[in-house]
């Protein structure tokens, strides 16, 4: 971060401008902007969609199809008799919304309805341009300001705000990256403290040691006609020998008479970049590990750090589901059904897919389990396993028992890693997923 770009974000911090200040951090600063930028790619792991009936609370195949179609709606441009259509598509949405979450912990949004009074997109709203009037009655509603020379008001049922972490002691929510920016400030000075310091005293460079002595044994006779010729004489060895040295290449050979001595010296970085690491990192809710600065330490160290991360990112997932999960269950209503949906984010791994293969073999195991015994639907095992929706002549098969011990057919039986290779490339991954026979 340069040094007005840090004076502002200090001016803004200290006028109350939070978001607007970590808004501007996360442009200049670089480890601020990766620390937000591997929130949003880790936590942005898929949405799922599951709509219930309001009645029976019992999960409705027809109302999550109707709640996908709706997102095939928004996703997709298929009126091209307007022309350039400037709807975001839902993934791209579904990243603003995790990055607001994180940069404003909060969510605020509107369900966009066409002249048919039917959902058309999603648009997103700044946390930090809203402030809430209260109704008089004990409620209240956000007030849009800043974007127009007049408040917008947003008392409408298709206007969302939805907070993460607040506290009880405050109508609004604070960002988790706030607590950084002290950090930041002091991390920014301190990069440019070491740099002047490392230019000065960190790099390697030669030192050459004059002998004064025999400097003046060897000086010419004017030299020795006064102190003053003399001290000009030796000035300018010393600056002569600076100048060579000083436009040496480092392939270039040195030569010195022995009224000199050269030598090197060498610093060690590893200790300052530990430092930096570590007040960098734990600052902006991340580790080292994840940040790319991690110098030294165990694996297992490493994976801890990376667990942790984790949850941290679940908790931006939270305040994005809910968001979706009101907006489509108003948008699937819309269109007749009597159901709400529940939006969830798929969960965060990361390990390759192919190292997934096992737990999907444990988890398909469980759900044609549960469907055997009649604990679930057909039309709810098609959803856990993100099938197509069902023929018109398929068989029922929830609660007929035909996941048989004697009649199952499993695939945990042949592993891809029997090779040696293989094995020594095997992760902790089980070898099947238990159940009644085993």
């Amino acid at each position: 971060m340069t040094v007005v770009d840090s004076q502002t974000v200090r001016e803004l911090r200290q006028t109350n401008r939070i978001i607007e200040a970590i808004r501007l951090a996360c442009r200049f600063d670089g480890t601020l902007s990766t620390a937000v930028y591997d929130l949003v790619q880790i936590a942005n792991s898929g949405l799922h969609l599951k709509a219930y009936n309001s009645s029976t609370h019992e999960f409705d195949p027809a109302g999550t199809q109707v709640a996908r179609s709706i997102l095939s709606l928004m996703d997709t441009v298929y009126d091209y008799t307007k022309g350039f259509v400037d709807r975001r598509a839902v993934d791209s949405v579904l990243e603003t919304a995790l990055r607001e979450a994180v940069v404003t912990g909060a969510v605020s949004g509107e369900l966009v309805l066409n002249k048919a009074r039917f959902p058309d997109r999603i648009q997103l709203v700044p946390f930090e341009t809203l402030v809430w009037k209260s109704r008089g009655d004990g409620g209240k509603y956000p007030i849009q300001r800043g974007v127009t020379s007049q408040e917008i008001k947003l008392d409408v049922p298709n206007f969302w705000v939805i907070e993460s972490h607040l506290g009880a002691d405050s109508p609004y929510p604070r960002s988790m990256m706030e607590a950084g920016l002290s950090t930041t400030f002091y991390y920014a000075e301190f990069i440019e403290d070491m740099r002047r310091v490392v230019r000065r005293t960190g790099h390697s460079r030669l030192v050459a040691q004059i002998n004064a002595e025999q400097v003046r044994a060897s000086a010419p006779a004017s030299a020795n006609e006064s102190e003053k010729a003399m001290q000009t004489y030796m000035e300018s060895v010393r600056n002569d020998l600076q100048t060579v040295l000083s436009s040496m290449e480092p392939e270039d050979a040195l030569c010195v008479y022995d009224v000199a001595e050269v030598k090197g010296e060498k610093s060690d970085y590893s200790e300052l970049m530990q430092t930096l690491a570590g007040m960098a990192a734990t600052s902006l809710k991340s580790h080292p590990s994840i940040l790319g600065l991690r110098i030294e330490g165990s694996q297992s160290l490493s994976n801890t750090e990376s667990l942790v991360f984790l949850q941290v990112a679940k908790a931006a997932q939270k305040a994005v589901s809910t968001f979706m999960s009101r907006a489509l269950t108003l948008a699937t209503r819309l269109y007749g059904n009597d159901v709400y949906v529940k939006a969830k984010f798929m969960p965060i791994n990361l390990r390759p897919e192919d190292e997934l293969e096992a737990f999907k073999t444990m988890k398909q195991d469980r759900i044609l389990d549960q469907l055997s015994l009649g604990l679930i639907t057909d039309e709810e095992c098609r959803e856990e396993l993100q099938l197509p929706p069902m023929r018109p002549d398929a068989p029922v098969l929830s609660g007929t028992m035909f996941r048989d011990s004697a009649s199952q057919n499993r695939a945990d039986e042949v592993s891809p890693n029997d090779d040696p290779m293989g094995r020594a490339l095997q992760p902790d991954t089980p070898t099947n997923g238990g159940g009644r026979d085993q």
